[in-house]
Protein backbone atom coordinates (compact mmCIF):
# COMPACT_ATOMS: atom_id res chain seq x y z
CA UNK A 1 0.00 0.00 0.00
CA UNK A 2 1.77 3.28 -1.27
CA UNK A 3 1.91 6.29 1.56
CA UNK A 4 2.77 9.68 1.22
CA UNK A 5 6.02 8.96 2.54
CA UNK A 6 6.65 6.75 -0.24
CA UNK A 7 9.30 8.27 -3.59
CA UNK A 8 7.61 8.18 -6.68
CA UNK A 9 10.44 8.50 -9.77
CA UNK A 10 8.89 9.78 -13.34
CA UNK A 11 11.10 9.76 -16.22
CA UNK A 12 14.67 10.12 -14.15
CA UNK A 13 12.58 12.33 -12.18
CA UNK A 14 12.74 11.79 -8.16
CA UNK A 15 9.72 12.93 -5.76
CA UNK A 16 10.93 12.16 -2.56
CA UNK A 17 7.49 11.75 -1.45
CA UNK A 18 4.05 12.01 -2.41
CA UNK A 19 2.85 15.46 -1.42
CA UNK A 20 3.44 18.78 -3.94
CA UNK A 21 2.99 22.41 -3.91
CA UNK A 22 0.67 23.17 -7.22
CA UNK A 23 1.22 26.26 -9.38
CA UNK A 24 -0.10 28.87 -7.09
CA UNK A 25 -0.32 32.63 -8.57
CA UNK A 26 1.02 35.21 -6.45
CA UNK A 27 1.88 38.06 -8.94
CA UNK A 28 5.66 38.58 -7.14
CA UNK A 29 6.76 38.79 -10.66
CA UNK A 30 8.41 42.27 -12.38
CA UNK A 31 5.74 44.03 -15.05
CA UNK A 32 8.90 41.89 -17.46
CA UNK A 33 7.87 38.75 -16.07
CA UNK A 34 11.31 38.07 -13.86
CA UNK A 35 11.97 36.22 -10.77
CA UNK A 36 11.95 38.77 -7.32
CA UNK A 37 13.40 37.88 -4.05
CA UNK A 38 9.59 37.84 -3.19
CA UNK A 39 9.24 34.45 -5.29
CA UNK A 40 12.56 33.04 -4.39
CA UNK A 41 11.57 33.68 0.06
CA UNK A 42 7.84 32.34 -1.35
CA UNK A 43 9.44 28.63 -2.71
CA UNK A 44 12.64 28.55 -0.55
CA UNK A 45 9.74 28.27 2.47
CA UNK A 46 6.98 25.95 0.86
CA UNK A 47 9.84 23.30 -0.61
CA UNK A 48 11.46 22.23 2.35
CA UNK A 49 9.29 18.79 2.73
CA UNK A 50 7.31 18.46 -0.55
CA UNK A 51 8.23 16.06 -3.03
CA UNK A 52 7.56 18.06 -6.09
CA UNK A 53 7.35 22.07 -6.54
CA UNK A 54 5.23 22.98 -9.63
CA UNK A 55 5.56 26.84 -9.87
CA UNK A 56 3.29 28.80 -10.92
CA UNK A 57 1.89 29.67 -14.13
CA UNK A 58 4.65 30.89 -16.54
CA UNK A 59 3.57 32.75 -19.48
CA UNK A 60 5.04 31.65 -22.95
CA UNK A 61 4.08 34.76 -24.70
CA UNK A 62 4.33 38.58 -23.09
CA UNK A 63 0.42 38.98 -24.28
CA UNK A 64 -0.11 35.41 -22.59
CA UNK A 65 0.17 36.76 -18.95
CA UNK A 66 -2.17 35.39 -16.32
CA UNK A 67 -1.60 38.59 -14.07
CA UNK A 68 0.48 41.63 -14.35
CA UNK A 69 3.38 40.19 -12.03
CA UNK A 70 3.41 36.53 -14.13
CA UNK A 71 6.90 34.83 -14.33
CA UNK A 72 7.55 34.55 -18.11
CA UNK A 73 9.71 32.00 -20.34
CA UNK A 74 9.12 34.22 -23.61
CA UNK A 75 13.06 35.51 -23.51
CA UNK A 76 16.32 33.97 -22.67
CA UNK A 77 17.00 36.70 -20.53
CA UNK A 78 14.27 35.59 -18.27
CA UNK A 79 16.61 32.18 -18.31
CA UNK A 80 19.07 33.42 -15.31
CA UNK A 81 16.07 34.71 -12.39
CA UNK A 82 14.58 31.00 -13.41
CA UNK A 83 17.97 29.25 -12.76
CA UNK A 84 18.07 30.85 -9.37
CA UNK A 85 14.85 29.71 -8.62
CA UNK A 86 14.54 25.63 -9.68
CA UNK A 87 17.97 25.86 -7.82
CA UNK A 88 16.54 27.07 -4.61
CA UNK A 89 13.98 24.75 -4.86
CA UNK A 90 16.14 21.43 -5.57
CA UNK A 91 18.57 23.10 -3.06
CA UNK A 92 15.82 21.92 -0.37
CA UNK A 93 15.41 18.54 -2.01
CA UNK A 94 12.62 18.88 -3.87
CA UNK A 95 11.82 18.14 -7.61
CA UNK A 96 11.30 21.16 -9.75
CA UNK A 97 8.81 21.49 -12.17
CA UNK A 98 7.40 24.86 -14.04
CA UNK A 99 4.05 25.04 -15.48
CA UNK A 100 3.61 26.62 -18.81
CA UNK A 101 0.30 29.08 -19.89
CA UNK A 102 -1.00 30.96 -22.08
CA UNK A 103 -3.96 32.86 -20.70
CA UNK A 104 -5.25 33.10 -24.25
CA UNK A 105 -8.69 35.38 -23.60
CA UNK A 106 -8.23 35.27 -19.82
CA UNK A 107 -5.18 36.83 -19.96
CA UNK A 108 -3.76 40.34 -18.77
CA UNK A 109 -4.31 42.86 -20.83
CA UNK A 110 -0.82 44.44 -21.82
CA UNK A 111 -1.60 44.56 -26.26
CA UNK A 112 0.89 42.38 -28.25
CA UNK A 113 0.17 40.11 -31.24
CA UNK A 114 -1.61 37.57 -29.45
CA UNK A 115 -3.63 38.78 -26.54
CA UNK A 116 -6.85 37.71 -26.40
CA UNK A 117 -5.66 34.26 -28.64
CA UNK A 118 -8.70 32.15 -28.56
CA UNK A 119 -10.75 29.18 -30.15
CA UNK A 120 -13.84 30.95 -31.15
CA UNK A 121 -13.87 34.34 -29.62
CA UNK A 122 -15.46 33.96 -26.09
CA UNK A 123 -14.48 36.68 -24.35
CA UNK A 124 -13.72 36.12 -20.18
CA UNK A 125 -12.56 40.06 -19.01
CA UNK A 126 -14.05 43.60 -20.99
CA UNK A 127 -10.78 44.66 -21.26
CA UNK A 128 -9.44 41.69 -23.57
CA UNK A 129 -10.88 41.07 -27.35
CA UNK A 130 -11.14 38.26 -28.02
CA UNK A 131 -9.02 37.01 -31.05
CA UNK A 132 -9.83 34.11 -32.79
CA UNK A 133 -6.61 32.33 -34.04
CA UNK A 134 -6.04 31.14 -37.50
CA UNK A 135 -3.57 28.18 -38.39
CA UNK A 136 -0.46 30.84 -38.17
CA UNK A 137 -1.06 31.60 -34.62
CA UNK A 138 -1.63 28.17 -33.55
CA UNK A 139 1.62 27.02 -35.17
CA UNK A 140 3.32 30.41 -33.74
CA UNK A 141 1.82 29.51 -30.58
CA UNK A 142 3.23 25.43 -30.37
CA UNK A 143 6.68 26.61 -31.66
CA UNK A 144 5.97 29.25 -28.67
CA UNK A 145 5.56 26.59 -25.83
CA UNK A 146 8.15 24.73 -27.08
CA UNK A 147 10.77 27.26 -26.47
CA UNK A 148 9.29 28.17 -23.20
CA UNK A 149 10.07 24.78 -22.36
CA UNK A 150 13.63 24.37 -23.85
CA UNK A 151 14.22 27.34 -21.74
CA UNK A 152 12.65 25.80 -18.73
CA UNK A 153 15.29 22.98 -19.10
CA UNK A 154 18.46 24.99 -19.84
CA UNK A 155 16.91 26.84 -16.33
CA UNK A 156 17.53 23.46 -14.08
CA UNK A 157 13.90 22.60 -13.78
CA UNK A 158 13.83 18.95 -14.08
CA UNK A 159 10.53 18.84 -16.34
CA UNK A 160 7.58 21.38 -17.32
CA UNK A 161 3.45 21.57 -16.92
CA UNK A 162 1.56 22.42 -19.20
CA UNK A 163 -1.46 24.35 -18.38
CA UNK A 164 -4.49 22.91 -19.81
CA UNK A 165 -7.16 23.70 -17.37
CA UNK A 166 -9.12 26.54 -16.21
CA UNK A 167 -10.30 28.04 -19.40
CA UNK A 168 -7.05 29.55 -19.92
CA UNK A 169 -6.20 29.03 -23.67
CA UNK A 170 -5.93 25.29 -24.07
CA UNK A 171 -8.27 24.51 -21.89
CA UNK A 172 -10.09 27.47 -23.86
CA UNK A 173 -9.54 24.72 -27.02
CA UNK A 174 -10.38 21.18 -25.19
CA UNK A 175 -13.88 22.54 -23.98
CA UNK A 176 -16.61 22.16 -26.01
CA UNK A 177 -17.98 25.37 -24.39
CA UNK A 178 -15.55 27.65 -25.35
CA UNK A 179 -14.52 25.50 -28.81
CA UNK A 180 -16.66 26.00 -31.37
CA UNK A 181 -14.36 25.94 -34.39
CA UNK A 182 -15.66 23.95 -37.55
CA UNK A 183 -12.21 23.03 -38.48
CA UNK A 184 -9.88 20.16 -37.54
CA UNK A 185 -9.44 21.79 -34.21
CA UNK A 186 -13.07 21.81 -33.30
CA UNK A 187 -15.60 18.99 -32.83
CA UNK A 188 -15.21 16.03 -30.96
CA UNK A 189 -12.78 15.28 -28.06
CA UNK A 190 -9.92 14.46 -30.61
CA UNK A 191 -10.38 17.21 -32.41
CA UNK A 192 -10.21 19.38 -29.75
CA UNK A 193 -7.40 17.91 -28.10
CA UNK A 194 -5.57 18.63 -31.50
CA UNK A 195 -3.90 21.61 -30.04
CA UNK A 196 -2.70 20.33 -27.07
CA UNK A 197 -1.52 17.38 -27.76
CA UNK A 198 0.93 19.20 -31.16
CA UNK A 199 2.34 21.30 -27.71
CA UNK A 200 3.14 18.05 -25.91
CA UNK A 201 4.70 16.69 -28.96
CA UNK A 202 6.54 20.17 -29.72
CA UNK A 203 8.14 19.48 -26.53
CA UNK A 204 9.23 16.01 -25.81
CA UNK A 205 10.49 16.74 -30.15
CA UNK A 206 12.41 19.20 -28.81
CA UNK A 207 13.73 17.93 -25.47
CA UNK A 208 13.33 14.15 -25.72
CA UNK A 209 11.03 11.99 -24.58
CA UNK A 210 12.74 11.61 -21.17
CA UNK A 211 11.99 14.97 -20.49
CA UNK A 212 9.24 14.70 -18.31
CA UNK A 213 5.83 16.29 -19.22
CA UNK A 214 3.17 16.97 -16.66
CA UNK A 215 -0.30 18.31 -17.99
CA UNK A 216 -3.29 20.39 -16.30
CA UNK A 217 -6.63 19.44 -17.24
CA UNK A 218 -10.31 20.08 -15.49
CA UNK A 219 -11.85 16.96 -15.23
CA UNK A 220 -15.43 18.44 -15.54
CA UNK A 221 -16.53 21.57 -15.40
CA UNK A 222 -20.20 22.47 -13.78
CA UNK A 223 -21.21 24.79 -16.22
CA UNK A 224 -23.34 24.09 -19.08
CA UNK A 225 -21.67 22.39 -22.26
CA UNK A 226 -18.83 22.62 -20.73
CA UNK A 227 -16.59 19.51 -20.54
CA UNK A 228 -17.48 16.21 -18.89
CA UNK A 229 -15.80 13.35 -17.52
CA UNK A 230 -15.74 11.35 -20.32
CA UNK A 231 -14.68 14.06 -22.51
CA UNK A 232 -11.69 14.48 -20.12
CA UNK A 233 -10.84 10.58 -19.89
CA UNK A 234 -10.74 10.51 -24.10
CA UNK A 235 -8.57 13.66 -23.79
CA UNK A 236 -6.39 12.20 -20.99
CA UNK A 237 -5.81 9.03 -23.16
CA UNK A 238 -4.70 10.97 -26.81
CA UNK A 239 -2.37 13.08 -24.37
CA UNK A 240 -1.26 10.14 -22.85
CA UNK A 241 -0.05 8.65 -26.53
CA UNK A 242 1.82 11.88 -27.06
CA UNK A 243 4.14 11.73 -24.22
CA UNK A 244 2.03 13.43 -20.86
CA UNK A 245 3.95 11.51 -18.25
CA UNK A 246 1.55 12.62 -15.14
CA UNK A 247 -2.01 14.12 -15.18
CA UNK A 248 -2.65 17.23 -12.72
CA UNK A 249 -6.15 16.88 -12.15
CA UNK A 250 -8.34 20.27 -11.60
CA UNK A 251 -12.31 20.69 -11.40
CA UNK A 252 -14.26 23.75 -12.63
CA UNK A 253 -16.89 23.66 -10.20
CA UNK A 254 -18.83 27.22 -11.01
CA UNK A 255 -19.12 29.20 -13.51
CA UNK A 256 -21.31 32.18 -13.96
CA UNK A 257 -22.40 34.69 -17.75
CA UNK A 258 -22.30 37.98 -16.79
CA UNK A 259 -23.75 40.82 -19.18
CA UNK A 260 -21.68 44.27 -19.31
CA UNK A 261 -23.00 46.80 -21.97
CA UNK A 262 -24.72 44.38 -23.86
CA UNK A 263 -22.13 41.27 -24.00
CA UNK A 264 -21.98 38.33 -22.01
CA UNK A 265 -18.65 37.14 -20.30
CA UNK A 266 -17.73 33.72 -18.95
CA UNK A 267 -16.86 33.59 -15.64
CA UNK A 268 -15.18 30.61 -14.26
CA UNK A 269 -13.73 29.58 -11.14
CA UNK A 270 -13.06 26.52 -8.59
CA UNK A 271 -15.44 26.09 -5.73
CA UNK A 272 -14.58 28.32 -2.67
CA UNK A 273 -13.01 26.26 -0.15
CA UNK A 274 -16.47 26.19 2.17
CA UNK A 275 -18.62 25.06 -0.53
CA UNK A 276 -17.40 21.83 -0.73
CA UNK A 277 -15.86 18.83 1.87
CA UNK A 278 -12.07 17.77 1.74
CA UNK A 279 -11.21 15.26 -1.04
CA UNK A 280 -14.28 16.25 -3.46
CA UNK A 281 -12.49 16.31 -6.48
CA UNK A 282 -10.83 13.07 -5.73
CA UNK A 283 -13.52 10.58 -7.18
CA UNK A 284 -12.96 12.27 -10.91
CA UNK A 285 -9.68 12.36 -10.22
CA UNK A 286 -9.59 8.65 -9.56
CA UNK A 287 -11.75 7.91 -12.47
CA UNK A 288 -8.85 9.29 -15.01
CA UNK A 289 -6.52 7.42 -13.26
CA UNK A 290 -8.46 4.20 -13.66
CA UNK A 291 -8.91 4.75 -17.03
CA UNK A 292 -6.21 6.15 -18.64
CA UNK A 293 -2.94 4.42 -16.41
CA UNK A 294 -1.12 7.15 -15.93
CA UNK A 295 -0.19 8.80 -12.44
CA UNK A 296 -2.10 11.62 -11.23
CA UNK A 297 -1.62 14.28 -9.07
CA UNK A 298 -5.23 15.11 -6.95
CA UNK A 299 -6.19 18.94 -5.44
CA UNK A 300 -8.91 20.18 -3.23
CA UNK A 301 -8.31 21.22 0.56
CA UNK A 302 -6.11 17.94 0.46
CA UNK A 303 -3.97 19.56 3.25
CA UNK A 304 -6.93 19.32 6.30
CA UNK A 305 -6.34 15.81 8.60
CA UNK A 306 -6.05 12.40 7.09
CA UNK A 307 -7.53 13.41 3.04
CA UNK A 308 -4.30 13.21 1.51
CA UNK A 309 -2.62 10.04 3.35
CA UNK A 310 -5.84 8.12 2.77
CA UNK A 311 -6.09 9.34 -1.16
CA UNK A 312 -2.48 7.72 -1.64
CA UNK A 313 -2.99 4.66 0.23
CA UNK A 314 -5.97 3.37 -1.70
CA UNK A 315 -4.57 4.23 -4.95
CA UNK A 316 -6.60 6.67 -5.45
CA UNK A 317 -4.48 9.09 -6.35
CA UNK A 318 -0.47 8.65 -6.93
CA UNK A 319 0.38 12.54 -5.19
CA UNK A 320 -1.45 14.84 -3.33
CA UNK A 321 -1.16 18.59 -3.72
CA UNK A 322 -1.79 21.42 -0.97
CA UNK A 323 -2.40 24.99 -2.43
CA UNK A 324 -4.15 27.56 -0.04
CA UNK A 325 -3.45 25.73 3.11
CA UNK A 326 0.93 25.98 2.01
CA UNK A 327 0.17 29.50 1.94
CA UNK A 328 -1.09 29.61 4.94
CA UNK A 329 1.58 27.70 6.53
CA UNK A 330 4.06 26.87 5.34
CA UNK A 331 5.38 23.72 7.32
CA UNK A 332 1.96 22.15 6.28
CA UNK A 333 3.57 19.29 4.79
CA UNK A 334 6.07 18.07 6.79
CA UNK A 335 3.39 18.36 9.96
CA UNK A 336 1.35 15.69 7.12
CA UNK A 337 4.47 13.56 6.61
CA UNK A 338 4.82 13.31 10.20
CA UNK A 339 1.20 12.73 10.60
CA UNK A 340 0.56 15.17 12.94
CA UNK A 341 -2.18 17.17 11.30
CA UNK A 342 -3.38 18.55 14.41
CA UNK A 343 -0.68 21.09 14.94
CA UNK A 344 -1.15 22.96 11.53
CA UNK A 345 -2.05 25.97 11.51
CA UNK A 346 -5.23 25.78 9.16
CA UNK A 347 -6.20 28.15 6.67
CA UNK A 348 -9.63 29.95 7.67
CA UNK A 349 -11.08 30.18 4.07
CA UNK A 350 -11.62 33.51 3.91
CA UNK A 351 -10.13 33.98 0.09
CA UNK A 352 -8.13 36.54 0.81
CA UNK A 353 -5.99 35.23 -1.00
CA UNK A 354 -8.11 35.44 -4.12
CA UNK A 355 -9.05 38.35 -3.26
CA UNK A 356 -5.59 40.34 -3.73
CA UNK A 357 -5.15 38.64 -6.84
CA UNK A 358 -8.24 39.74 -8.37
CA UNK A 359 -7.60 43.09 -6.95
CA UNK A 360 -4.37 42.75 -9.24
CA UNK A 361 -2.31 42.75 -5.85
CA UNK A 362 0.43 40.47 -5.12
CA UNK A 363 -0.76 37.54 -2.93
CA UNK A 364 -2.03 37.87 0.65
CA UNK A 365 -3.60 35.83 3.43
CA UNK A 366 -4.95 36.73 6.52
CA UNK A 367 -4.05 33.94 8.47
CA UNK A 368 0.39 34.21 7.61
CA UNK A 369 0.74 37.82 7.76
CA UNK A 370 4.29 37.04 6.88
CA UNK A 371 4.14 36.47 3.36
CA UNK A 372 6.20 35.63 1.20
Amino acid sequence: MPSLQDELVIKGMRMRNRLALPPLTTNYGTDEGYVTDNIIRFYEKRSRDVGLVIVEATSVRPDGRLVKGSLGLWEDAQVEGMRRLAHTIKNNGSAAVVQLNHAGARCYPTGGKLQGASPSGFAFNPQVQPLVMNQEHIDEMVYDFACAAARAQEAGFDGVEVHGAHFYLISQFLSPLTNQRSDSYGGNARARARFAVQVVKAIKDKLGEDFPVLFRINALENVEGGQSLDDSIAVSKLLAEAGVDILDVSVISQATWKEIDGRRYLLPASAFPKDQPAGANIPPTAKIREAVGLPVIGVGKLGQGTVAAESVNKSLIDMAAVGRQMIADPDTAGRLLAGMPEQITPCHERMSCFASIRKGEPLQCKVNKDLP
